[in-house]
Order: C-alpha cells, then structure tokens, then sequence
C-alpha cells in the first residue's frame, strides 16, 4: 500500500497511507466510533491536520492482526469490562 521514493543516496523511504477517520471506516469496513476511539486513546497511529485526524491506515491494519480476543476471557465478562470504561451519560 505504501509508496516509495528513492532517495539520491539510494536508500529507501516510504510514504505512509494515510485516510482522514472517515475513509479509514469505509475502506476497512470498521465503524467511524471504533476508530476515532483508538485514534484518541492513542492505541493507533494517527497524526492531527488541523481539526482532522490522518490514520496511518498500514499501521492500523497491523494492529487489527496483531490485536485478537483473548480466548480465556468469557464474551459477557468482556463486554461488562467495555461498559465500565465507557459509560453511558
């Protein structure tokens, strides 16, 4: 997904893809909530353009296949720890 520039030295760098939060949903099938929370937790890499939020969208899809469900925890016993940290007002 990245591009690369070529440099006069001959190394390499490469250009992040980056999608406003917005995009990043659309193209990775996620909601637009699960994402902005990551990004505002600072569990992605994300950076700030202005009133914007650029996701590092290679960065994120490492996170989604790194990051699984830990199988011992009980499905109802994750979703109470969810609640607690995020409350309804």
């Amino acid at each position: 997904m990245s591009d690369i520039i070529k440099e006069s030295n001959s190394t390499k760098k490469y250009i992040p893809h980056m999608e406003n939060i917005k995009n990043t949903a659309e193209l990775l099938h996620l909601p637009t909530n699960f994402i902005r929370e990551k990004v505002l937790t600072g569990e992605i890499v994300a950076v700030r353009a202005g009133r914007r939020y650029l996701v590092n969208v290679d960065k994120l899809i490492e996170y989604l296949n790194t990051h699984t469900i830990d199988p011992e925890i009980e499905p109802d016993e994750e979703a109470d720890n969810y609640l607690c940290r995020n409350p309804r007002v």
